[in-house]
């Protein structure tokens, strides 16, 4: 029987494999529920198959693995021929090389495995690297705008943003810890990792230039650092905590060049970092002249497993790699139930080092003091705007909006319609910013039970974010009136 997309033919069990370099590399999460409906049902759709040249036996061509798998899984379980012979659709080879057909399998995968949305952000790096490899197997010297076309043709449309940070992720964080990539680290989470890193590397190289060659040449690679600071936190992301691991790569850090704790953390910490973000102006540590620092003492080989595994890999990543990553709001990340937890904790770290309240607190998240500008910040407004757009950005980040929210010329900020439904959280979220933005009115009711509640139930607004609502309308009408004594005046 002929179709517009193939033919339909049956295939045994052992006539079938699955796609050598299919993008799932980890157990299908739907697995256990996939299974239950084949063997009541059966296969609701045929896999799409095909043969290479030369090759007796069958594959997968996109999407189909998992299928595959159950049925051999049943076959082993009841030995029933319907789990043995199943009808699939069969498309010819048509690629003028195995690199072509490979890749276009591999691309027709990927695409399937996007639609259902249950692939790892690894996995997706992985695959999409492997298509680039394919590609440049008969397109050599092709550029990454070449390759974002490419991949955009075929139904993946990915930025060169994304291409680079999937690239690091490969490069930068995939040998130190599989497992936490592997169990479902988000991008953001990546993101994050990523501005640590290119922050930590900054500082390192800010302060070995200072140093005489000699002393420079014996310390360890910052690679080997940051690999240090990451293996001990290999496990599920479930436990993923940025906060232990900015204090662990902040103690290596501090020990390994004998600076004190506080000036390595104004550039590692995240929370610093986001206050620096809404003053404008980017951390520079002052660091101490050489001759009033300790001695450096050498507590690692000049040449480590670490710098033997990463010896061609820097060379792998595009400079593009070190970008200017917003880590995002970490105020969901504590430390409960995370077994990875460091010996020596971040506050206690911090205690012992004589850190500064202010560093070490989430000031510019929630404090009790939200209600009023500080007198220190600059009261102008620019800098009212971009207090407002980075608070705005916090509140849409606790329902995942972040990346609505946008800064205008107008001084407040602007959050697009979302394209796809929300979450009655979500809509909650984009409601009142869109309130705030002067894009709808608002609903009054909703509003009340949001902020105050009534007798029969609590209000829906945490304590914080009913603080940070009221932050953004403070600096929001101090705006209008630095605006309105500027016209007047």
């Amino acid at each position: 029987m002929n179709n517009d997309q193939g033919t339909l033919v049956s295939v045994s069990l052992d006539q079938l494999r699955a796609f050598d370099l299919n993008p799932r590399i980890t157990r299908n999460p739907k697995y256990d529920e996939i299974r239950e409906s084949i063997r009541n049902r059966g296969l609701d759709h045929p896999p799409q198959i095909t043969r290479r040249p030369g090759e007796a036996f069958y594959i997968i061509a996109s999407g189909g693995n998992t299928r595959l798998a159950i049925l051999n899984d049943l076959w082993l379980e009841t030995h029933d021929k319907k789990y043995w012979n199943i009808t699939c659709l069969f498309r010819q080879w048509t690629a003028e090389s195995m690199e072509k057909g490979n890749l276009n399998c591999l691309l027709g995968h990927l695409v399937e495995g996007e639609m259902r949305g249950d692939l790892t952000f690894i996995e997706r790096a992985l695959a999409v690297q492997n298509a680039i490899n394919l590609y440049q197997n008969f397109n050599e010297g092709c550029s990454q705008n070449e390759m974002v076309k490419m991949l955009e043709q075929a139904g993946y449309p990915v930025s060169q943003t994304a291409l680079s940070i999937m690239s690091a992720t490969i490069t930068l964080l995939l040998p130190y810890i599989p497992d936490l990539l592997y169990s479902g680290l988000t991008r953001r989470n990546i993101n994050q990792l990523l501005t640590l890193r290119s922050n930590g590397e900054k500082f390192w190289d800010k302060f070995c230039q200072e140093l005489p060659s000699q002393t420079e040449h014996n310390l360890p690679l910052f690679d080997d650092i940051f690999a240090m600071a990451l293996t001990s936190f290999n496990g599920p992301a479930a436990g993923f905590s940025l906060e232990h691991i900015q204090d662990e790569l902040t103690g290596l850090i501090s020990q390994t060049l004998n600076i004190d704790y506080n000036t390595v953390a104004l550039v590692t910490d995240a929370r610093a970092q986001k206050r620096n973000a809404i003053l404008g102006s980017e951390p520079v540590p002052e660091l101490p002249d050489i001759s009033e620092q300790r001695r450096v003492d050498l507590k690692y080989q000049k040449t480590s497993d670490f710098s033997q595994q990463k010896e061609n890999g820097r060379s792998d990543v595009d400079d593009g790699t070190r970008l200017d990553l917003q880590a995002g709001d970490d105020s969901e990340y504590h430390d409960e139930g995370n077994s990875n937890t460091p010996e020596q904790p971040a506050a206690e770290r911090r205690s012992l080092s004589g850190i500064p309240q202010e560093i070490s607190a989430t000031e510019t998240s929630t404090t009790e003091n939200s209600f009023h500008l500080s007198p220190s910040l600059p009261d102008t407004p620019e800098s009212l705007a971009s207090l407002i757009d980075q608070t705005a950005w916090e509140l849409a980040g606790n329902a995942g909006l972040e990346f609505l929210v946008s800064p205008t010329n107008t001084g407040l900020f602007d959050i697009a319609t979302p394209a796809e439904n929300l979450t009655n959280e979500g809509k909650i979220y984009w409601q009142l910013l869109a309130f705030l933005a002067g894009k709808l009115p608002g609903s009054a009711i909703v509003w009340r039970q949001m902020i105050v509640g009534t007798p029969d139930a609590l209000a829906g607004f945490s304590e914080e974010t009913l603080l940070k609502i009221f932050q953004i309308i403070r600096y929001i009408r101090r705006l209008y009136e630095e605006q309105h004594r500027g016209d007047n005046t």
